[in-house]
C-alpha cells in the first residue's frame, strides 16, 4: 500500500520524525535563549548508558523502556554536570566536556560489550549512535509523538515564566519566581527531546536537532512565540526533507540527512535573514558608512565657509578636508560630495566660478550634526558605558532628542 508513491513505513517514519523535529525546535528555543545549548549535548552523550542499562534490566529491545532508561541517564548526566560546577573549581566548558566524554565512553563500552557477553536480542543497540529510522514501527512513532506532544503542552503552559527566566533570571528571582525550578524544567524538557530524538538522528547528532532550528529561527524574528513556532516548522521541514531524500536513496541514513537539511536552513538564514543576515548587515554597514561620510562632508563645508552660510569653498577643499577625517581614499569623499549636490545641501556660489556654498537646508543639517556630536561628547564624558552601548555612527548624525540621550 502506498500513498502518493510513499510506502507505509516511510509515512510512519515521516510522522514520528516530524513530531520530534517540531517539539525539538520549540523546546530548543528556550534552551538557546537561556544560553544552555551545550546542556543538550551533555544529555545526549549520557543517554547511551541508560539505553544499555535499560536493556540489561529488561532483556528486550522495547523502545519505550529504552527511552525511559536514556532519559534517566540523561538526567543523571545533567545532575553530575551541576555537581561538578557547584562543588569544584572546574569551568563550565571543562565540566561539560567531562560529562560528555565520560558518559559517551561508558555508553559505548556497554553498547559494544553487551553482544559479546552473549545477551540475546542485543543486536541493533549500536543504532542509537546515529539513529535508525527504518526500524521505527507505528507504535514507536506514536510513542515519539506522545513525548513530543507532552513537551509542547508543558512549554505552552510555562511559556511566560520560562521566557522571563531566559531573558533576565535576576529580575525573575527578585520578583519571586522559582528560577531554579524553571531552569530544571527547561533542562528536563531538553533531556526529554534529546531522548525522543535518539531513534531519529542518534546520540551523536541529536543536539543539532535541538539547537540548529532555534538558532535559524532567531535570525528572522525578535518575538519569542514567533521564534518558537518558526523553529518548530524548521524542524519539521528538516525532518521531512531528510526522510524524503533517504527514501529516494536508500543507502543514505535519515538522521544525518535531517541534520544536513537543518544546516542548509541555517545557511540560508545566515545569508538572507532580514536585519541579522550577512547580506542585510553588509547593506546596513554600507548605508551607515555613507551617512557618516555625508556628515563629515557637511562638517567640512561648514568649517570651510567659516560658519557663514554665504561663505564659499571649492570642491577640492571639501574633498581634502573630508579625506583627512576618515580612513580611506578620495572616492568615498567624492561620493559624499555628490550626495550633497544631489540632495540640495550645497549649491554653486553666485558670482564665482568653481566655488560652492551651503544652502539653508545644508546649514541646518550641519547645525543638527554639530549639536548631535556635542551631545555624544558630553554623554561619553558623563557616562562612558552607556554611551558605548548606545552609540552608532548613524545616531551621531542626528540631533539629540529632548529629554533623552538619543542623538
Amino acid at each position: 500500500m502506498t500513498v502518493a508513491g510513499l510506502s507505509h513505513n516511510t509515512l510512519v517514519v515521516a510522522a514520528g520524525v516530524s513530531a520530534v523535529g517540531f517539539a525539538a525546535g520549540v523546546v530548543g528555543s528556550l534552551c538557546v535563549l537561556r544560553k544552555r545549548a551545550l546542556v543538550g549535548d551533555a544529555a545526549a552523550h549520557a543517554t547511551l548508558v541508560g539505553v544499555a542499562l535499560a536493556f540489561l534490566a529488561t532483556g528486550r529491545r522495547d523502545l519505550p523502556a529504552l527511552l525511559v532508561g536514556g532519559f534517566a541517564s540523561a538526567l543523571a548526566g545533567l545532575g553530575t554536570l551541576v555537581l561538578i560546577r557547584r562543588f569544584t573549581r572546574t569551568r563550565d566548558d571543562a565540566a561539560t566536556a567531562i560529562v560528555i566524554g565520560v558518559g559517551f565512553g561508558a555508553g559505548i563500552a556497554l553498547v559494544s560489550g553487551i553482544p559479546a557477553w552473549g545477551y540475546p536480542d542485543s543486536a541493533g543497540l549500536e543504532t542509537f549512535l546515529l539513529g535508525h529510522t527504518a526500524a521505527l514501527t507505528a507504535r514507536d512513532a506514536a510513542v515519539l509523538a506522545a513525548v513530543a506532544g507532552l513537551a509542547l503542552v508543558v512549554v505552552v503552559a510555562t511559556l511566560k515564566e520560562s521566557t522571563l527566566v531566559a531573558f533576565d533570571a535576576a529580575f525573575a528571582a527578585a520578583s519571586g519566581w522559582p528560577v531554579t525550578a524553571i531552569d530544571c524544567l527547561i533542562v528536563g524538557l531538553v533531556a526529554a527531546m534529546v531522548v525522543a530524538g535518539l531513534p531519529a538522528v542518534g546520540a551523536v547528532l541529536v543536539t543539532a536537532l535541538v539547537v540548529i532550528p532555534p538558532v535559524t529561527a532567531r535570525a528572522w524574528t525578535d518575538r519569542v512565540p514567533t521564534m518558537l513556532a518558526l523553529a518548530g516548522f524548521i524542524g519539521v521541514a528538516a525532518a521531512l526533507v531528510g526522510v524524503a531524500v533517504s527514501a529516494s536513496w536508500p543507502g543514505l541514513a535519515t538522521g544525518p540527512l535531517v541534520v544536513i537539511a537543518a544546516a542548509v536552513c541555517f545557511a540560508v538564514s545566515f545569508l538572507a535573514a532580514p536585519g541579522r543576515g550577512w547580506i542585510a548587515r553588509r547593506l546596513e554597514a554600507a548605508t551607515v558608512a555613507r551617512e557618516w561620510d555625508r556628515g563629515l562632508a557637511v562638517d567640512a563645508c561648514r568649517t570651510l565657509a567659516g560658519g557663514d552660510e554665504a561663505g564659499a569653498f571649492t570642491v577640492a577643499d571639501v574633498l581634502e578636508a573630508t579625506c583627512g577625517e576618515r580612513i580611506g581614499g578620495r572616492r568615498p569623499a567624492r561620493t559624499a560630495w555628490e550626495t550633497l549636490v544631489r540632495t540640495g545641501l550645497v549649491a554653486p556660489a553666485a558670482g564665482t566660478a568653481g566655488r560652492w556654498r551651503l544652502t539653508a537646508e545644508g546649514a541646518a543639517e550641519a547645525d543638527r550634526r554639530r549639536r548631535g556630536v556635542e551631545h555624544w561628547l558630553r554623554l561619553f564624558d558623563q557616562d562612558p558605558d552607556e554611551a558605548r552601548a548606545m552609540a552608532t555612527f548613524d545616531r551621531i548624525n542626528r540631533p539629540p532628542q529632548r529629554g533623552g540621550h538619543d542623538a
